[in-house]
This record gives structure tokens, C-alpha cells and sequence, in this order.
């Protein structure tokens, strides 16, 4: 009876630790199952993309000059969907009198940066501004691929066909939508995160040192833009950076005619067809340079930004990039405060 009694207790006991045994076991499943979810979801958020896109083109008519650029930021998730999208635009007008002096741009503003400067307001239907379409036009595009982008269908006019969209956005988009679509092929991982935020920043300014044309030497009447798209933290630090620039020039003879070239190309476009490898001291083209500035930028406020040091005395900014990156860092504020 005794050894029943015992035995009787060593198959509970037995029972008992089997169960405690599985117990353990689907815990160690479950809890290897979080794990696997969290480094999933770690490695959507990794895979997350940053995009610049910019298009630029001049023309000419007789003794005047038009430059004209279009950028586009983006923000892509793990699966290629745009999670956030800004643009701007800038358009710049010059134009030279029969003697070969030329009259440059003064009014270097972009059309986010004119604000209620930029007269759309009023000569539009909808009574809204620029910058209340174009943002418009960004938020019905957020949620889209860039496949779907490319397919996005615009009249003759560029103006969308999608009548929801009219309803909220007359102006032409067609130039905003290649923008974004090179943006999107563009974008690469550079660290941006799930709840950030996306903002573009443009800096511009007078290149032109000659104003007269003479027989002997043509004026270049070019105008340096600086462009700078990035993505920030909720506690507005820098979590990933792209910068490029134009250089959109056109020539002014004596008589005051003016010439635009065929195409312009941005010089993150150019690569190493730019030619500074051999004249930097670190041995690095332009566009290395631009993501030595860029990589530097990250984990930064705009108040640090604005105390940035641009005459070479950071050493860890110099051992990255030794350009002259003030404009840069102007583009890179402004994209800041956009953000």
C-alpha cells in the first residue's frame, strides 16, 4: 500500500515537471517569435528611404533668360510607398538690353519661401496659394508607389485628371510628378525611421561677377542653386540627409542676345564626370563630399545648425568634407524649419 502510495505521487511529480517542461518550451517559442517580430519590424524601418529629386531647364527668347528648377523630397517605407513628399520650385528670369549689359534676378526666392508673395491666391478658382495646392497634390501621392506615381495621368497642360484631386489642386503638377519619381528612384538608405518627417530646403544666389557683355568675352549669367532634402525626429534632430546643386547658366553676347543650353545636369547627376577628385586634398568627388556633409548633419537641431562652423576649424566635419559648404548648410536650415 505504501509503495502504491509513493508511486502514486512519483507519476504526479513526473506529470508535473512534463508540463512545467512544455510550459518552458512554448515560452521559449513565443518568446522567440517576439523576438523574430521585433527584429522584423527593426528591419522595415532599416530599409526605410530618403529621396532627392531636381529638375532643372533654361530658355531663351530673343534678349531674355528664363531658369527654372523643380525639387521633390521623399520619405519611402520597407515596401516602397511614399510615407512623406514635399516639393518647391524656383523661377528666375534675366534679361540683357542691346548694349550686353545684363539685368540679373534680385528676387531669388522659391515659391514655398514667397509664401502669400506669390500672387496664385487670387487668380485661382479654389482661392488657395501655391503652397496649399502643392501640398495638396503631396498628400493625395502619399500612400502611392513609384510605379503607381509613374502612371499618374496629367493633361496637356500638366494639370491632374483625377477629379478629387482638382478639387483640391489646379495648378500644373505634371513637373512635381517626375520630380517625386526621381526622387523615389534616387532615395537610398541613409537612416530615416518610422515617424519621421521629411523637409526640403533650397538656397539660392548670384554666380555672375560680369554684368556687360563685351566683343571680346561673353557674360555668364548663371545662378547657383543649392539644394538639401532631409528627414527628422520627432525631437527635430537629423536623422538622414541628401544634398545637391545646379549651376544653371546661360550666356549673354554683346548685343544682348541670349543663349540657354540644351540640358542641365545637377552635380550629384555629373558623379565623378564633375572633375573635383583630383583637386581635393581628400581625395573625394563632389558628390562625396555633399554625403560627408550630409552623414555629419545627422543627430543635429536646428539651433546646432545655425552655429555651424563653415570656415574648416570642425575637425570631424573637415576629415569628411573640405568643400565650402555654407550654402549647404543654408539649404540644410531651411529644410529643418520646413520639417
Amino acid at each position: 500500500m505504501k509503495r502504491n502510495h509513493y508511486a502514486f505521487w512519483g507519476f504526479v511529480l513526473a506529470a508535473a515537471l512534463l508540463l512545467a517542461g512544455c510550459g518552458r518550451a512554448d515560452s521559449g517559442s513565443t518568446s522567440g517569435s517576439s523576438g523574430a517580430g521585433s527584429s522584423a519590424g527593426a528591419s522595415q524601418t532599416a530599409a526605410w528611404k530618403t529621396g532627392l529629386g531636381v529638375l532643372t531647364e533654361a530658355s531663351d527668347s530673343a534678349r531674355t533668360g528664363k531658369i527654372h528648377t523643380v525639387a521633390a523630397a521623399v520619405l519611402l517605407d520597407g515596401e516602397g510607398k511614399l510615407l512623406d513628399v514635399t516639393f518647391d520650385e524656383l523661377e528666375a528670369s534675366l534679361s540683357a538690353d542691346g548694349s550686353g549689359a545684363v539685368s540679373m534676378p534680385t528676387d531669388l526666392r522659391t515659391k514655398r519661401q514667397k509664401g502669400a508673395d506669390y500672387p496664385l491666391a487670387e487668380a485661382s478658382s479654389l482661392k488657395k496659394g501655391w503652397t496649399e495646392q502643392a501640398d495638396a497634390f503631396a498628400s493625395y501621392l502619399k500612400g502611392m508607389t513609384a510605379e503607381q506615381i509613374a502612371h499618374l495621368e496629367t493633361d496637356e497642360a500638366g494639370k491632374a485628371k483625377d477629379a478629387d484631386l482638382l478639387s483640391h489642386c489646379t495648378i500644373a503638377v505634371e513637373q512635381y510628378r517626375r520630380a517625386v519619381e526621381k526622387a523615389c528612384t534616387n532615395a537610398d538608405v541613409l537612416g530615416a525611421a518610422k515617424g519621421d518627417r521629411v523637409g526640403l530646403g533650397i538656397e539660392v544666389k548670384n554666380a555672375s561677377s560680369d554684368v556687360t557683355a563685351t566683343d571680346d568675352k561673353d557674360v555668364n549669367a548663371q545662378l547657383d542653386v543649392t539644394i538639401v532634402a532631409l528627414t527628422a525626429d520627432s525631437d527635430g534632430r537629423v536623422t538622414s540627409a541628401v544634398g545637391d546643386m545646379v549651376e544653371p547658366a546661360l550666356t549673354v553676347g554683346s548685343d544682348g542676345g541670349v543663349v540657354a543650353p540644351d540640358t542641365i545636369r545637377s552635380k550629384l547627376e555629373q558623379g565623378d564626370d564633375y572633375g573635383m577628385r583630383g583637386a581635393s586634398s581628400l581625395g573625394k568627388e563632389w558628390y562625396e563630399h555633399s554625403q560627408g556633409f550630409c552623414s555629419y548633419l545627422r543627430g543635429k537641431t536646428a539651433a546646432q545648425l545655425a552655429h555651424l562652423p563653415t570656415d574648416g576649424s570642425d575637425a570631424d566635419l573637415a576629415a569628411l568634407c573640405t568643400i565650402d559648404v555654407t550654402d549647404l548648410e543654408k539649404a540644410a536650415e531651411k529644410a529643418l524649419k520646413q520639417n
